[in-house]
């Protein structure tokens, strides 16, 4: 991708909610409550575009099937207990290459037995980022597919990934990534609710600096709280 092409996919506040068709107090608002994924860079909130898109066709769709039957969830955000499960850890990732990160990443998903084909979902989580890096800045990425993967994984889940050393991702504000948020989405809206649940955890003060720290699940559990409400615990605060 050209400068030029990787300058047109990160998006303003004020182009996001020219895109949305929406004010920009309410973009900003959405925001600040994880509702959209974004990072901010030199305080200034930064958007992908490609993941916008994301969001807004999921939306989209989740609208298409209002409380439709069969949400794994229930129509709830996961207690992130349950979203971060130990056997999908990796506490040790070695820097390189792209592939040879995502490649460590996904091991756990095979060994576990949790994804149903593991050498499909590198593939689709390189061909993701060739479209556009998935890291958002502020030493975080989070791999996805481009769409959720039908039958790859049984449950929702989010396999975490530390780099202590950190890796160069091809992040928007250049910084090495240190912290991997694997989505494991069963559909395209359970997609976007892993994605805010990872937006709001990661603007949680203290959370990152923890989590870059971290050595064991229980390091894990403790840095994000054992928050058992997630995001609906998240709404009560007022965001």
């Amino acid at each position: 991708m050209s400068e030029n092409d990787a300058a047109g996919e990160v998006m303003t506040l004020s182009e996001v909610a020219e895109y949305l068709q929406l004010a920009e107090k309410t973009v900003l608002r959405m925001t600040r409550r994880g509702e959209i994924p974004a990072a901010k860079v030199a305080s200034q909130w930064r958007f992908l575009r490609p993941m916008v898109r994301e969001w807004l066709v999921g939306q989209m769709h989740a609208l298409a099937a209002g409380a439709s039957a069969g949400d794994a969830t229930g129509g709830r955000i996961l207690p992130t207990c349950e979203v971060f499960r130990p056997e999908l850890m990796t506490f040790d990732l070695a820097p390189g290459p792209k592939e040879d990160v995502l490649r460590q990443l996904v091991a756990p998903l095979g060994e576990a037995r949790f994804a149903r084909d593991p050498e499909a979902l590198l593939r689709s989580l390189l061909d993701r980022e060739r479209m556009m890096t998935t890291a958002v800045g502020h030493g975080i990425a989070v791999p996805h597919p481009r769409r959720a993967i039908a039958g790859m994984f049984r449950e929702p889940a989010v396999a975490l990934g530390i780099c202590p050393a950190g890796t160069d991702f091809g992040a928007i504000d250049d910084q090495l990534v240190h912290v991997f948020f694997l989505v494991c989405a069963t559909r395209d809206d359970i997609h976007l609710r892993l994605m805010a649940e990872i937006s709001w955890l990661t603007r949680r003060e203290g959370v990152l600096a923890a989590l870059r720290r971290a050595a064991s699940p229980s390091d894990v559990l403790a840095a994000v709280g054992q928050d058992p409400g997630g995001l609906a615990g998240r709404g009560r605060e007022g965001g």
